[in-house]
């Protein structure tokens, strides 16, 4: 059976291995670094889930990829999970009200980025 595939928008290498580790035994992951990375990225590839972190190099950062995500039939009903450092008080419903399916705050909890790939995946233990 093949793994379900994830991109992570990331553009930190340190925390995109990090996440492709803990999840090697459950998902295949693929990484981009900023808007247009992602974009070409997945004119070429389907994924199942996507984790989005907030904060991108560039003019366009996670929101923008977010909004361009949701505006796109294809990509409408495709869960997004925010992974990010933005964690001060409204982050998270902010995030959640621009279209994300959920929300992990940097650092993360690894417990927690597992659980929530099983849910979206719907993946049994």
């Amino acid at each position: 059976m093949e793994k379900p595939r994830i991109l992570y928008v990331e553009d930190h290498l340190e925390s995109a291995l990090l996440v492709k580790t803990i999840l090697r035994n459950l998902c295949d992951v693929y990484f981009t670094e900023d808007f247009d990375d992602t974009f070409d990225f997945l004119s070429k590839n389907e994924v199942d889930l996507i984790l989005l972190d907030i904060n991108l190099p560039g003019k366009q950062d996670g929101v923008e990829v977010l909004k361009v995500l949701r505006s796109d039939n294809k990509y409408k009903s495709l869960p997004i999970i925010a992974l990010t450092a933005y964690a001060m008080v409204g982050d998270r419903e902010r995030l959640l009200a621009a279209g994300c399916d959920d929300y992990i705050s940097k650092p993360m909890d690894r417990h927690d980025l597992v659980d929530k790939i099983k849910k979206y995946l719907k993946i049994e233990n």
